[in-house]
């Protein structure tokens, strides 16, 4: 039974992954984001498509994170991002799908009761279709960028290795997401333009730290990596706001207010149905442990 039990345990991450270099990582990574950021935007603003202009950053961000790992890590992306021997992309999708299942249930909630807030963007069905290859790559590599540099690495560091390290790292990790998360997202436009700007705030906040901590419990960054993208994929594509720091050709545009107690509604009883799909997985990583 025990060798069996050893057999079933997963691939850590601590072989090649000692906290000085992924902070390391974590630094170059952010000046590329922040130093060939403004240049990139630059060069792809000529093409005139904001959508691409808003994301330019994070592909300086992108390059910084694969400089990254080829000038001072010795792991492979997959052992930073899970604890298990692979990338558990049925966990991926099941948290992608219940993210975007509450998402879409609080549009139609909003639709039934507000329909005067929502209208369609009047963009031609062949410019819906040629962005549509243009925000299915970007948006995975702007989210899954910010979850490296924002979450992925400093959790590492922090963690030393393998997740789950004690209640007061597990703690300070999330305290630490959160912190990072709300940090880069304090020049959004929405904090200017929201009813109440310390509700997006608190909204980032969790983002950062609940996303964390379901991460931890579930021994890897899977369900981070899909709620990120699903929440951008669904501004991008389904409903976006006025205002948007992400501009795009949604199907919808809302001019419903942002900054609202509903707003962390739908965010936790978003986050509470991806634990509920994915808590099969979070209780067999801790019968593996025992």
């Amino acid at each position: 039974m025990e060798k069996r039990r050893r057999n079933l345990m997963p691939q850590n991450a601590e072989k090649g992954s000692s906290p000085f270099p992924l902070a390391l990582a974590m630094v170059l990574s952010l000046l590329f984001w922040l130093i060939l950021g403004p240049y990139f935007i630059t060069a792809l603003g000529q093409f005139n498509i904001p959508y691409l202009e808003a994301n330019a950053p994070f592909l300086a961000m992108a390059l910084g994170i694969v400089v990254s790992w080829k000038l001072l890590l010795n792991t492979s992306p997959r052992s930073l991002i899970t604890d298990h021997s692979t990338f558990r992309f049925t966990l991926f999708f099941k948290s992608m799908g219940a993210y975007l299942l509450v998402a879409t249930l609080f549009l139609l909630l909003g639709f039934m009761t507000e329909p005067e807030a929502y209208s369609t963007s009047g963009a031609s069905f062949l410019e819906h279709l040629m962005l549509l290859p243009l925000v299915l790559v970007l948006t995975p590599i702007q989210t899954s960028s910010e979850e490296v540099v924002f979450r992925v690495l400093p959790i590492r560091v922090v963690q030393g290795g393998r997740l789950r390290r004690g209640a007061m790292r597990n703690i300070l990790a999330c305290v630490l997401s959160a912190i990072l998360f709300t940090a880069p997202h304090l020049s959004n436009r929405e904090l200017g333009s929201a009813d109440n700007p310390a509700i997006v705030l608190v909204f980032y906040a969790l983002f950062g730290g609940l996303v964390t901590a379901l991460s931890i419990a579930s021994g890897g960054f899977e369900p981070a990596l899909a709620i990120h993208a699903a929440n951008n994929l669904f501004v991008a594509l389904i409903c976006n706001y006025q205002g948007s720091s992400l501009p795009s050709l949604p199907l919808l545009t809302t001019t419903k207010a942002i900054g609202t107690p509903l707003d962390l509604l739908q965010l936790i009883i978003g986050l509470l149905m991806v634990f509920l799909v994915v808590r099969k997985d979070i209780m067999a990583k801790h019968h593996m442990q025992k």
